[in-house]
């Protein structure tokens, strides 16, 4: 005659072969992530209002010395003002899906200041080269 055999123990499920499970969410980057990316948004207002006073670099034109181009000092007022919502819509939404696929984000809206000076610092620069 055959023996049975009752197993010993619960059985444990045989996990598939593959990438490990991204870890478990993490509070203090959530939070981090969350305040870096409203005091973006603050300062890109303050930002945006320094880009709007560009626009006082065309005062001395049509006075006879100055010649000026107010299409090219348009377009650089429009850069400056433009620059911290470029840089916060680019960077903010790479920080959500870093989040999204629990990875650390905290570092991501921090990369969004040399962004936003670089395309600022461009606006200016053009604002200039129309008025000379």
């Amino acid at each position: 005659m055959s023996e049975i055999v009752a197993p010993q123990g619960p059985q444990q499920p045989q996990q598939p072969a593959g990438p490990p499970e991204p870890g478990q969410p993490r509070t203090w980057d959530i939070v981090a992530t969350t305040v870096e990316l409203i005091l973006l948004a603050l300062a890109g207002m303050v930002s945006s209002f320094a880009g709007l006073m560009l626009v006082m670099a065309s005062d001395s034109c049509g006075t006879g010395t100055t010649e000026c181009s107010t299409g090219v000092i348009l377009l650089g007022v429009g850069l400056a003002v433009i620059a911290p919502w470029v840089a916060l819509l680019a960077m903010g939404t790479w920080a959500v899906v870093r989040l999204v696929r629990r990875k650390l984000a905290w570092w991501v809206p921090l990369l969004a200041v040399p962004l936003w000076a670089l395309v600022f610092a461009l606006g200016v620069a053009v604002t200039f080269a129309g008025v000379s």
